[in-house]
C-alpha cells in the first residue's frame, strides 16, 4: 500500500472505529470548509490535523487519537510499533518514513 494512501485509511478506519463514520464525514467537511483541506490533502497537512484533532478532542484525546491512528498505519504498512505517548501524529509519521528509509538501505 502507498505511504499517503495507507495514511489517509488509517485515519479513516480509527476514527470510525472509534467513534463513526459519521464523525469520519463531519471531520472531512469541517477541515474542507474551516482550512480548505481535501481528503487528499491530509497526508499534506498532519500539523493541522493533529491541531484540529487536539481542538476537537483535546490534549489527551488528540494524543491517544494519535496513537491509535499511528498504530494502525505502522500495521498497513507493516512496520514495527513503539508506543510513545509523548509523540504527536505528526512525529508519528516521521518516524514511520525514517523506518521505511532505513529498511529500504538493507
Amino acid at each position: 500500500m502507498e505511504f499517503n494512501e495507507a495514511l489517509v485509511k488509517s485515519l479513516d478506519e480509527t476514527l470510525a472505529g472509534v467513534l463513526s463514520k459519521e464523525v469520519v464525514a463531519a471531520f472531512y467537511t469541517h477541515l474542507e470548509k474551516a482550512h480548505s483541506i481535501s481528503k487528499n490533502e491530509v497526508p499534506y497537512r498532519l500539523d493541522t490535523i493533529f491541531a484540529t484533532l487536539e481542538k476537537t478532542f483535546g490534549g489527551q484525546g488528540s494524543r491517544t487519537l494519535s496513537r491509535a491512528i499511528a498504530k494502525r498505519f505502522y500495521s498497513n504498512l507493516g512496520l514495527s510499533f513503539h508506543d510513545n505517548p509523548t509523540r504527536t501524529l505528526v512525529e508519528y509519521v516521521e518516524d514511520a518514513k525514517h523506518q521505511i528509509a532505513t529498511e529500504s538501505q538493507h
